[in-house]
């Protein structure tokens, strides 16, 4: 459902930026692209469940090894590969190998906008070995406890602070800014949140809290980034981004739905088979799934194909996520290098 969100959130904002914002057209577009901006937490929470599990052992050379190093390698594969892909695509190769050489080396210096996921979650690796020691210590629940709140504190109440006309903002922003706390202020707290969700129990009354509030703020930020565009006459986002308090608790409610109901489903072992295997080509749906919409958009297929965005978006997603899935497959079947790119 995180990679299927993924997809989600670049079908709904396919024309974000180049569509009348009074239209109802872009009404829709930023629906789909607020409604699924559970995925990016999700998946650093799911990352974070895994991670710092208690059952796992943890050596740095098998750390670099078996898990940095072959993100690390799909990273630069498919920076270069989109790198050329661009070049190809907007006509540079015709002016020229110099020009092309530049073009390649201005597209590799910064991560391609779906790319940046994986520097962030090298950097979340390398730091996990002491995020393990710390979590599953004697106390461990009082230490994650304490972090989630510093992360809530100094980064997701600031955040979202900023973007409302409040009185004396700048001043609150500058006490608010004045400590920040280097090991909360980023997607680690996302990461601590979902070893804690997944690993202890939360009352019946706080995660019906949590859906409620996620649920809640989620509209109120669709409706805010809709009025607050109409108002600016620029598209706007701000308010459903995943550092604000409508991405903390809707990302949480989903990672706690499925943690908590989901899970007690009772697959059969073919099901669990599919499931597992769907799981397993996640990550080159993700990283393949910008190309497949690009395909689809220079044939005509994207979220204005027909005028009812409604109905255009769910089936653009729907069709991205199998080609994407339907070239995993292929892929994987490629001896030695699918390993390293997906």
């Amino acid at each position: 459902m995180a990679c299927i969100g993924v997809i989600g959130i670049h079908a709904g904002s396919q024309h974000f930026r180049d569509m009348p914002l009074d239209s109802s057209v872009w009404a829709v577009s930023n629906f789909y692209h607020g409604i699924n901006r559970f995925a990016v937490a999700s998946f650093i929470m799911i990352s974070g469940c895994l991670y710092l599990d208690s059952k796992r052992t943890w050596n740095l050379r098998r750390l670099w090894k078996r898990n940095i190093l072959p993100i690390a390698a799909a990273y630069i594969f498919w920076q270069m590969f989109y790198a050329v892909y661009r070049i190809i695509t907007n006509g540079t190769l015709a002016k020229g190998s110099k020009a092309a050489l530049v073009k390649f080396m201005v597209y590799i210096s910064k991560s391609y906008f779906h790319l940046w996921y994986l520097p962030m979650l090298i950097g979340l690796l390398i730091i996990t070995p002491m995020l393990w020691e710390i979590v599953n210590s004697a106390r461990g629940k009082q230490w994650e406890e304490y972090m989630i709140v510093l992360f809530l504190v100094f980064q997701i109440l600031p955040y979202t602070i900023n973007y409302f006309p409040l009185p004396w903002k700048d001043h609150i922003m500058d006490i608010l800014q004045t400590v920040q706390p280097e090991m909360v202020t980023g997607y680690i707290g996302y990461f601590i949140l979902g070893h804690y969700l997944s690993h202890y129990e939360v009352s019946k009354k706080l995660e019906y809290l949590v859906y409620v509030l996620g649920v809640i703020l989620i509209l109120a930020a669709i409706g805010l980034c809709y009025i607050s565009s109409q108002k600016s006459g620029k598209p706007i986002q701000s308010f459903y981004e995943n550092y604000t308090l409508a991405g903390f608790f809707w990302g949480s409610s989903f990672f706690l739905f499925f943690k908590n109901h989901v899970s007690k489903i009772k697959w059969n072992e073919k099901q669990e088979k599919r499931i597992c295997y769907l799981g397993s080509c996640t990550f080159g749906i993700y990283l393949i799934h910008a190309l497949i919409r690009d395909i689809l958009h220079r044939i005509g297929i994207d979220s204005m194909m027909i005028s009812n965005a409604a109905i255009a978006i769910p089936v653009l997603i729907t069709m991205i996520f199998v080609l994407s899935l339907a070239a995993i497959m292929i892929i994987k079947k490629i001896p030695r290098v699918s390993k390293w790119i997906i």
